[in-house]
């Protein structure tokens, strides 16, 4: 039962946030605590089955989750203790979103099958719309556009491979989708679910909606979105793309390539950004960038995925906690002191893989699974350069904070206790799952140089380039996208003759652009919508099964 307790405590808060005013107050303080029963499946493990429920559900835990769960469960709370101290405005509509999206992480992540993975998801990115347009400013309403329609693209390529493998295996359990490699490398489903999920980790082309959602969305908000929700992502690779015998070295090949120029492409597009959680939102494109390349090496290792659960696991734990830790800070002011700076200080270098760090754990795992696939040694010298890249983002980082010196602003416990959780939980899990080795010499030093490289980048810029800047805009690849829309509108707008007065009839595809126009308005109530039809169809399947006698 206690994966069930863990999945129904949030919404049970979620329901009381619409009952009478005493209710709302209570839920509302009870929401920060939430995640707490997921401390149940994860000490008690086990498997429960509902074949009563949706197509039939089961919720269990194991090694795909099991890392996931913990960073959820740390993670989500402390945000949550700092967001009941740095939300003030819009409480009820924050914690609707907080409890849903929390709500649908919880039930993606213990799923067993098909349908209760998809409909977690689907709840995860519609909830989290309401989080990114929290501060109902145009600026966010722009975001939450953005973040919209990538969400509803990556939603409606997951929903294309789902009803693929549903089709050829029903609501089939994970294990029985894995027994049958054939019937899945036959299936286009594959890439679909791939480049679904891509969009949700944030790789490049589909990055866009980061940069944008970060710089609007709560400090506690974006330290959930840039935490853990991106790693629903990661989740769904491990679930339904895996490794099969029948996939050639290019693949995986492939991919690595991909995730080491989205790794480089995250930190080159940070650098010319001006704003701390802009510059924290492309840091997380860059990581992101570190997890597709892990992930392409369960193509590359004759172990195939469970050889690369306990890397990408710890991969997962060390970014999302000592990156949810960053953007608490953002809400904090990290530059009020020395101590607060020292706090902003840590996470940033275990990020950039120093010594002795949780990042230098993850990346020397990441290293001997890169050379167990027999790559190149160019590879290698690649991945180590990515701490490097990384490092010169989390200096300008820093650099940002330091402005952010309101010494008004308490110190509030939930910081410092997710800069423990950071430092302490990815180094546990290491050590449990057999991938902690003293560090040697040659180990140290292969983490020392690429950061002694960043410190001679930066002195040689400060020398030589110091007027030098580059400034792109936030969203990057869909600023010129928006720009050819608002064009092409324009055009279809423009009145056939110059001097044509108003009166005049309407000009050529004039009522196709208000129909788009109005068709837009619409989306922006799409979340809203799709929570209202589901809460409704869930009640009418509750009917239903009363109905007939259960």
């Amino acid at each position: 039962m206690s994966p069930l307790v863990a999945l129904v405590w949030p919404l049970l808060l979620l329901g009381a946030l619409f009952g009478p005013a005493r209710t709302r107050v209570w839920a509302q303080r009870l929401a920060p605590w939430a995640p707490l029963p997921l401390l149940l499946p994860l000490l008690a493990g086990g498997r429960l089955d509902l074949p009563w429920l949706l197509l039939g559900t089961s919720l269990a835990t194991d090694a795909v989750n099991g890392p996931l769960l913990l960073l959820t469960l740390l993670g989500w709370t402390l945000a949550g203790w700092a967001a009941a101290v740095q939300v003030r405005e819009r409480r009820r509509r924050f914690w609707v979103g907080w409890l849903a999206a929390l709500a649908g992480m919880i039930l993606l992540l213990l799923a067993g099958d098909l349908a209760s993975f998809y409909l977690g998801y689907a709840v995860v990115s519609l909830s989290a719309y309401l989080l990114v347009t929290h501060a109902a400013t145009a600026e966010a309403r722009r975001a939450g556009r953005i973040y919209l329609v990538m969400a509803v693209a990556g939603e409606a390529a997951v929903l294309i491979g789902v009803l693929q493998l549903a089709g050829a295996f029903g609501n089939v359990a994970f294990s029985g989708l894995l027994a049958n490699p054939e019937a899945i490398a036959a299936s286009p489903a594959r890439w679909w679910l791939l480049a679904g999920f891509a969009v949700k980790l944030g790789i490049l082309p589909l990055h866009v909606w980061l940069p944008l959602a970060h710089p609007v969305a709560p400090a506690p908000a974006s330290a959930i979105l840039s935490g853990i929700i991106v790693k629903a992502g990661l989740a769904g690779w491990l679930r339904f793309v895996p490794p099969l015998a029948g996939d050639g070295r290019g693949i995986g090949e492939a991919l690595v390539l991909l995730g080491l120029v989205t790794a480089f492409g995250g930190v080159a597009l940070g650098l010319t950004q001006t704003r701390l959680k802009t510059v924290l939102a492309y840091s997380t494109v860059s990581q992101m960038g570190l997890v597709l390349t892990g992930f392409a090496l369960a193509f590359l290792l004759p172990g195939g995925r469970d050889a690369l659960l306990p890397v990408l696991g710890l991969l997962a734990l060390h970014h999302g906690l000592n990156k949810a830790s960053l953007f608490v800070a953002y809400g904090a002011a990290p530059g009020a002191s020395r101590a607060r700076l020292a706090l902003f200080a840590l996470p940033a270098l275990a990020l950039a893989a120093a010594p002795l760090t949780t990042g230098f754990l993850a990346k020397e795992a990441l290293k001997g699974a890169l050379y167990g696939a027999a790559l190149a040694p160019a590879v290698a010298v690649a991945l180590s350069l990515t701490s490097t890249a990384t490092a010169l983002l989390l200096w300008k980082a820093f650099g940002l904070a330091r402005a952010l010196d309101d010494r008004d602003v308490p110190l509030h416990p939930s910081w410092p206790l997710l800069v423990l959780a950071a430092t302490v939980a990815p180094w546990w899990f290491a050590i449990s799952a057999g991938l902690f080795a003293m560090p040697t010499p040659e180990k140290t030093w292969a983490a020392v140089w690429p950061l002694l490289l960043a410190a001679a980048l930066v002195v040689a810029h400060r020398r030589w380039f110091a007027g030098v800047s580059l400034r792109l805009p936030e969203g990057d690849l869909v600023v010129p996208v928006e720009r050819a829309f608002a064009r092409g509108a324009a055009m279809l707008r423009r009145p056939e003759a110059a001097g044509e007065a108003a009166t005049e009839p309407r000009p050529r595809f004039g009522r196709q652009v208000d129909a788009l126009l109005r068709a837009e308005s619409a989306q922006r109530r799409l979340p809203n919508i799709g929570l209202a039809l589901l809460l409704v169809g869930t009640l009418l399947w509750g009917l239903t099964w009363w109905a007939g006698g259960g």
